[in-house]
């Protein structure tokens, strides 16, 4: 396997000014925990110490993946204050924790939160997405080509799954699976064997993670 040297981009703006003018919004919370994505794990400290100066209690988890949340759900905190941008890792981590997750992102200054309710909704439409692959007879298995992302064996293992079960599965591999990249490809239903977060784009076709597709298998008849 090639060596690989993997070198930390740490963004430039200070996110502390910006804590410190929501931190009312934490109000209600005694314990709070932190977790970032690579770009802002060097500022935890500094926003764990403003956060301490203002009566709170801190434990830092350090950072996550959208495939890696162990980090997140370590932590014993009454809410999980995030530091990073969009919604698919604090959305993954309020479905895992059942804890708020609020969202702070130095560069766009918003500063959001996640309900466990908001958490639940997701797992209504990955779950209807399961129950509506029952039906389908014709699947794509898609593959990354991505370092960290590439799980061929467990793609194999669900294509003869499935082609026991009578149904017909394709591999689909690509550096950038996408819903644009799928179009052309005739399948009822697609599954993901990447990163979890492709089955929350809009495809043309239901989309499973491969994670739930082994339990809809052994539904099928």
């Amino acid at each position: 396997m090639m060596e690989t040297l993997h070198i930390p981009c740490f963004s430039e703006v200070n996110p502390v000014p910006f804590i410190i003018k929501n931190i009312p919004k934490l109000a209600g919370y005694k314990r709070i925990g932190l977790v970032s994505t690579i770009q802002h794990l060097n500022r935890l400290e500094e926003i764990a110490d403003a956060l301490i100066e203002n009566d709170f209690e801190v434990e830092i988890g350090g950072q996550v993946l959208g495939c890696q949340q162990h980090n997140a759900l370590k932590l014993d905190v009454d809410a999980i204050l995030f530091i990073g941008s969009g919604r698919f890792h604090p959305l993954g981590i309020a479905k895992k924790t059942d804890k708020p997750v609020y969202i702070l992102n130095p560069l766009s200054e918003v500063f959001d939160i996640i309900l466990p309710l908001d958490a639940v909704e997701m797992s209504k439409k990955r779950k209807a997405a399961l129950i509506n692959s029952l039906s389908k007879e014709v699947f794509g298995i898609m593959i990354s080509t991505k370092y960290g992302q590439m799980q061929l064996d467990e793609a194999f293992v669900l294509k003869e799954k499935l082609e026991a079960k009578g149904r017909r599965a394709y591999l689909i591999a690509a550096d950038e699976l996408s819903p644009n990249n799928i179009l052309p490809i005739q399948v009822e239903a697609l599954i993901n064997t990447a990163c979890p977060r492709i089955a929350d784009d809009k495809y043309h076709v239901p989309v499973i993670n491969s994670e739930f597709m082994f339990e809809a298998i052994e539904m099928m008849k």
